[in-house]
């Protein structure tokens, strides 16, 4: 195990750079780079005689009593089994995942007749009242689309085609047993979510396109009046509803959104200095305009980045909060665990810790206490804050139902030739959105997650859970008060969160961090 571990090592921190630096710079030296480290990492994990002797152990790991060696036996046959199949299939999904990552990096959307970024997009949405620009605006944010759907449903066909090989039904399914998640037990919480969801959702939707309608002189509420272009988001909109509301972009103004993060980690004990210095936070031509962390490698001490595009505002202070969540997860984990076990548990409890850390960004005692604003500028909106972002977790538990069945139907079928007419279905039954007249375009192939993290979306659900989960463990149990202020609470999630790693399965892992096996109570207890 040491050994495979050693051989492993440098083939990873290759791919991780090579991510990096195609993310950081789009350019064609670096999409070819990162299609060369690809394939070199694969000839390491699809090793089909290491392969069959780790699903021989594999097979028999009940047996094995060292708990810390049946586990890595657990993760190491999960990562072999990722990477089996056709050679010629595999280098032809790397090959187009780095295509697809060029493309959502260097795309640009036009508005009237320039090329404007993602920011400036949202902005147009956030706060113009110009009826054409906003629907140019919405239609330019799903531009990039058209270009992507015919990667994305190769891609589909290419990663179905190793999923069948290895006899699964389809690659979604394949997934879901690889990140050790149970496609019946996922449906079961989905639809859960789903029925207690709707009556509340719907109340909000209505109150929210009445607050539109008002706002922008019109008697049909369409996708390009809601701020968010695929309305994951509801808090702009809350404010058309809501009266007299807090300038929140305004609690963020010639404050520096870096030194907030670093504030706000090192009252939890949590050192970031060392992230921030490493990390690319600048907006720029030819950089990904989204967000990530990610860790180079596995070595200690760990090499561990984020990339934003930060401007002020609530937007970005949430996001750098949020990453940076993920990134003080990840230079915690435990040095001396084996090598395949210095990993978070699970995708959705590093998600859990982010969604969590984020949140923050519209407390309204986090903004007290650790971004000064003025106790006066709060005074009468505290419980509007809290209710903007509860409406928020709710619109954003029905986009992600949007993309949990769409994925599903996509590898169940991808040559299907509606899935234009399913995605703007699932929107309009989940979401409450209008589908603009006419309009017949890959509109979900505009979203990244979709290309390039395939089969991710239902841990942003999970995490949402366990954040409820361990919040809710934390200030009852740990610090009896706001858990943001508290070097115990930083303490704890070292000890029951970070530090362990993958040392167990993750359903393990959320028991004890907080308390009580993973359910949907406490998260539909929060949206009320």
């Amino acid at each position: 195990m040491a050994r495979y571990g050693e051989r492993a090592a440098p083939a990873e921190r290759a791919v991780s750079e090579a991510w990096w630096n195609l993310a950081t710079t789009g350019s064609e030296e670096a999409r070819r780079e990162l299609v060369r480290a690809g394939m070199a990492y694969n000839e390491v994990f699809s090793d089909p005689e290491a392969f069959r002797k780790v699903r021989g152990w594999y097979a028999e790991r009940s047996r094995i009593p060292d708990a810390l060696l049946r586990r890595q036996v657990e993760v190491l046959h999960g990562a072999l089994a990722a990477c089996q199949g056709d050679r010629k299939t595999i280098s032809r999904i790397e090959e187009l995942e780095a295509e697809a990552n060029a493309l959502y990096g260097n795309h640009r959307a036009e508005v009237g007749g320039r090329e404007v970024g993602e920011n400036e997009l949202r902005e147009i949405l956030r706060t113009s009242r110009d009826e054409e620009l906003r629907r140019e605006a919405w239609e330019a944010s799903k531009s990039v689309g058209r270009e992507a759907a015919p990667l994305v449903r190769e891609l589909a066909r290419l990663r179905n085609r190793l999923a069948r090989e290895q006899g699964y039904e389809n690659h979604y399914l394949r997934s879901l047993e690889l990140q050790e998640i149970d496609p019946g037990e996922l449906e079961g919480i989905m639809s859960r979510l789903e029925a207690a969801t709707e009556a509340p959702f719907r109340e909000l939707k209505r109150r929210l396109d009445e607050g539109l309608k008002g706002r922008f002189g019109v008697e049909r509420v369409m996708p390009w009046h809601h701020a968010d272009p695929f309305f994951q988001s509801c808090r702009e909109d809350l404010a058309a509803t809501a009266g007299e509301v807090p300038d929140v972009d305004g609690f963020f103004r010639g404050k520096d959104l870096e030194e907030l993060t670093r504030r706000t980690y090192d009252a939890l004990g949590l050192e970031v200095r060392d992230v921030l210095a490493r990390s690319d936070l600048a907006e720029r031509p030819g950089k990904l305009q989204h967000a990530f962390c990610t860790r180079i490698g596995r070595e200690y001490p760990y090499d561990v980045r984020v990339l934003a595009n930060v401007r002020p505002g609530a937007y970005w202070m949430e996001t750098l909060l949020h990453e940076f969540g993920h990134a003080v997860y990840d230079k915690h984990i435990n040095p001396g665990l084996p090598y395949f076990l210095r990993s978070y548990a699970h995708l959705a409890t590093t998600e859990a810790v982010a969604l969590m850390m984020g949140s923050l960004a519209e407390d309204p005692a986090w903004l007290s206490s650790v971004a000064g604003v003025p106790e006066a500028e709060l005074d009468g909106f505290r419980e509007y804050l809290r209710e903007r972002e509860r409406a928020d977790r709710l619109v954003f538990v029905r986009w992600a139902l949007v993309m949990y069945r769409f994925e599903r139907a996509l590898y169940a079928d991808p040559d299907r030739e509606d899935l234009n007419d399913l995605w703007w279905e699932l929107a309009g039954r989940l979401q409450l959105l209008e589908r603009p007249p006419g309009r017949d375009e890959p509109d979900w192939a505009a979203k990244i997650h979709i290309a390039v993290s395939p089969v991710y979306y239902h841990n942003y659900v999970l995490g949402h859970l366990i954040a409820a989960q361990l919040r809710d463990h934390l200030e009852r149990y740990v610090t009896r008060g706001p858990f943001y202020e508290s070097r115990s609470a930083g303490l704890y999630l070292l000890e029951s969160l970070f530090g362990p790693g993958a040392r167990e399965g993750w359903r393990e892992t959320v028991e004890r961090a907080t308390g009580s096996p993973l359910d949907t109570g406490r998260f539909v207890g929060s949206l009320r």
